[in-house]
């Protein structure tokens, strides 16, 4: 079976809600809830949940979140063999905290256990890398270990979560290597040097990076839809369809999955980026970064459902 191979973050998100404002200098009431996270870590759920072989690559420490991580993602369905125990780090974590519309006020990531990512790490895996139907990168990465990954002389298509504004940079020296770059708008900012504020802002930001070499873009907006400029340079817009937002994490990382799974279903681009909006907007809907419910089947009977009210 054709599998896929998924490298960078795991790690254990905390999150907490409020149901009111949050107001700054003091402590609020809401909800606070643990659960398995890291872009690498959720795609590679995502995919396992709509079918397909992942293989993550990343690192866990050798503590309560750690196992959790294991556990959790082997359950799902993901195959956690090369992902390396460090017993003198700590799990990755990630702590964000949400308003009462679910939509991420501020976060904060502790991600230093992904420098041991390192190319050495890595080279050991170097042959089911090549074989892999397809690999997905997250930035999370160091730009060493990017830079290499990226570099492989036999490569299988690359796709690319650009992560945040701190972190997107480190793939700008590589474009031309990536088979598609997922962006949010802020992203799509620092790596065009432009403002991304509207629609045609953003078609014009998906154009910008596919001639500076990534063959397929997608731009998030947020609720102004999706962007996307494809192989041959043609540029189009999706609409957000109405949901109930519970928790925006995650949303990102079921796009980047289900444009994945388009791509392995030979999908063109504008029904492939209809497919994995409908995953961020399962997964919007969602109390966890990653809706356990999420199938293929259940994504065509979303799909369905939205037609119909058209």
């Amino acid at each position: 079976m054709p599998y896929i191979a998924v490298v960078g973050g795991a790690n254990m998100d905390i999150g907490a809600q409020t149901p009111t404002p949050m107001v700054t200098g003091d402590s609020n009431p809401g909800h606070i809830r643990c659960a398995p996270g890291g872009v690498a870590r959720n795609v590679a759920e995502n995919l396992a949940r709509l079918g397909h072989q992942a293989c993550l690559l990343s690192a866990v420490g050798d503590d309560v979140f750690g196992k959790c991580l294991l556990e959790a993602s082997a359950k799902a369905g993901v195959d956690t063999k090369a992902v390396c125990c460090l017993a003198s780090q700590r799990t990755a974590s990630y702590l964000s905290l949400h308003g009462p519309d679910g939509d991420m006020a501020v976060a904060v990531n502790d991600m230093d256990i992904l420098e041991h990512l390192s190319p050495t790490f890595l080279a050991p895996h170097t042959a089911m890398l090549q074989s892999a139907a397809c690999t997905v990168l997250d930035c999370n990465l160091s730009p060493d270990t990017l830079a290499w990954l990226l570099t492989q002389t036999r490569t299988p298509p690359v796709f690319v979560d650009a992560v945040s504004m701190a972190k997107c940079g480190r793939i700008a020296p590589w474009l031309s290597r990536i088979h598609l770059l997922k962006v949010n708008r802020l992203e799509a900012e620092v790596l065009c040097g432009r403002a991304v504020r509207s629609v045609e802002e953003g078609l014009q930001s998906a154009r910008h990076l596919h001639e500076g070499g990534v063959r397929h873009v997608v731009v998030s907006l947020g609720e102004q839809g999706v962007c996307w400029c494809d192989a041959d340079g043609a540029v189009g817009w999706q609409a957000v369809r109405p949901v109930k937002v519970v928790n925006t994490s995650g949303a990102g990382d079921a796009l980047l999955a289900g444009l994945v799974h388009a791509h392995l279903q030979s999908m063109p681009i504008s029904v492939a980026v209809d497919f994995a909006m409908a995953c961020a907007e399962l997964t919007l809907s969602s109390t966890f970064a990653n809706a356990p419910e999420l199938s293929v089947a259940l994504v065509q009977r979303h799909l369905s459902a939205s037609s119909s009210f058209v």
